[in-house]
C-alpha cells in the first residue's frame, strides 16, 4: 500500500475524529443543561459519537481476514501509534451501534422495564436496581459511563472519556500524517 492509498484512509480517520470531537462536546453540553439532560438529544449526540468511533475502529480492527485488510490494519496501527490495548479497538461500542435492532428484537414479547435515562452517578444507578431491568441506554453523568446491552442481552459499560481521548488523539495523528506525509497537495479552506 503506497502513501497515495494510505491518504484515503487517513482522510476518513481524521474526518471521523473531528466528528467524534464535535458530538462529544455536544453531548457534554446537553447533559450539563438541566432542561436538556433527559431528552432524546442526549442519545442523538452519544450515538453519533459512537458511530464516528466505530468507523475509526473498522479501519484499525477490521472484521474478517484478507491481505488488504491485514496490511491496512497493521500499517495504520503503526502510523497512528495504536497500542494493542487502545480504547478504540474493542467492539462493544461498535456492536452497540451496528446491531441495535437485535437488542430491540430481544425485548419483543418481554413485559419488563426498559431504561433510557441519564443518571447522576453510580449511586443513582444502584438505587434504580438497573441490573434487574433491561437497559436501552443509561448514561452515568458524573463518571461519563455509558451502559447498554450486548446482543446477547448482557449489560456492558463503556467509559466515554478514555474512548474520546483516544479517538481525538488518533484523529490528530491522522491530520498530522496527511499534512507531513501525504503525496497529495490539498487546496481547501481551513
Amino acid at each position: 500500500m503506497n502513501d497515495y492509498e494510505i491518504t484515503w484512509y487517513m482522510q476518513e480517520i481524521a474526518m471521523h475524529g473531528l466528528g467524534a470531537e464535535i458530538d462529544f462536546s455536544n453531548l457534554l453540553e446537553t447533559i450539563n443543561n438541566p432542561d436538556m439532560r433527559q431528552t432524546r438529544i442526549v442519545w442523538f449526540h452519544l450515538s453519533s459519537f459512537l458511530a464516528h468511533t466505530a468507523m475509526i475502529s473498522k479501519y484499525l480492527s477490521p472484521i474478517g481476514s484478507g491481505s488488504t485488510k491485514t496490511v491496512r490494519k497493521n500499517l495504520l496501527r503503526n502510523k497512528l501509534n495504536i497500542s494493542v490495548n487502545s480504547d478504540v479497538l474493542p467492539r462493544d461500542a461498535r456492536d452497540n451501534i451496528e446491531h441495535f435492532d437485535e437488542r430491540i428484537d430481544n425485548w419483543v414479547g418481554n413485559k419488563t422495564t426498559i431504561l433510557e435515562m441519564v443518571l447522576d452517578n453510580r449511586e443513582a444507578y444502584n438505587f434504580m436496581r438497573v441490573n434487574e431491568k433491561r437497559v436501552k441506554r443509561v448514561l452515568l453523568q458524573k463518571e461519563l459511563i455509558f451502559i447498554s446491552e450486548k446482543r446477547n442481552g448482557t449489560q456492558f459499560e463503556l467509559e466515554l472519556q478514555p474512548l474520546f481521548n483516544e479517538v481525538k488523539r488518533i484523529g490528530k495523528e491522522a491530520e498530522e500524517w496527511i499534512k507531513n506525509s501525504s503525496p497529495y497537495h490539498f487546496i481547501y479552506p481551513q
